[in-house]
């Protein structure tokens, strides 16, 4: 399944995978733990501890109450500005907390549809740039027809909000309703309905920073980093957007911090 991605690269392809993520993640779990590496699904990271400018590991809780954890390099997913939090505002210079407090992500609203039947008749995405909000709509049961139970088509929409700083969720939705209607009259007639409405914000964003903050991978504490949705390189985006940040630094770290 593949669409084009016009806002970075008209000719570079977004692919997902035929079963979704899990295939993805379970192969990244394994080479972890065939690398002597450990998951602890269930521990939250309290505190990232800095000692003289130097990242040195991290404070957690568990099942099994409170752990603290040595490391040569922290590498943060959670964004820099909660990774700031975490490590304490005092280890960074002012320049730099303003810096990542004024980061915006990236809102937005997504839906799922059903419809007895395709709205439209070709395995792959569709931009629609001349509705009340640019978006991106995506049957995916017809590139995966056991997605969706027999005679059934279900299909995702991706609705970018007016603003990213200041809007109604439910004015959105009625604009949705407006172009839903527009882009596929027939909806209706094929028994559409609304199946899923997911609103995107604040704490829990599309992306945490957009454009994404490629400066902040490495931070001013020595050996705190950042990978992620905030600080993809341009030109990447989403998951894969998150694992280049990751190869980035990961690379990094192998060049300067000796194992």
């Amino acid at each position: 399944f593949r669409y084009a991605r016009p806002y970075i690269d008209i000719d570079t392809p977004m692919l997902l995978p035929r079963k979704g993520l899990k295939l993805i993640v379970d192969s990244l779990a394994k080479v972890i733990t065939d690398n002597e590496g450990e998951i602890l699904k269930s521990a939250r990271v309290q505190k990232i501890i800095v000692d003289d400018g130097k990242a040195t590991g991290i404070e957690a809780k568990g099942p099994e109450g409170e752990l603290q954890i040595e490391a040569k390099a922290v590498i943060s997913n959670v964004g820099p500005k909660k990774t700031m939090e975490l490590a304490g505002e005092q280890n960074f210079d002012q320049g730099y907390l303003k810096d990542v407090r004024e980061l915006i992500p990236w809102h937005g609203i997504t839906y799922i549809l059903a419809s007895n039947g395709p709205l439209y008749n070709w395995p792959g995405g569709l931009y629609t740039i001349d509705t009340r909000r640019p978006g991106i709509w995506a049957d995916l049961t017809l590139s995966w027809p056991k997605w969706a139970p027999k005679g059934k088509n279900w299909m995702y929409f991706y609705q970018g909000t007016e603003s990213v700083t200041s809007y109604d969720p439910k004015t959105e939705y009625e604009v949705f309703l407006a172009d839903l209607a527009e882009t596929f009259p027939r909806f209706k007639e094929q028994g559409g309905e609304i199946l899923l409405v997911h609103h995107y914000n604040s704490e829990w964003p599309c992306l945490r920073a957009w454009p994404p903050a490629e400066r902040h991978r490495r931070t001013p504490v020595e050996n705190l980093y950042n990978v992620g949705d905030a600080v993809f390189p341009l030109g990447w985006n989403g998951g894969s957007g998150a694992a280049e940040s990751a190869r980035i630094v990961a690379e990094d770290i192998t060049a300067r911090i000796e194992v």
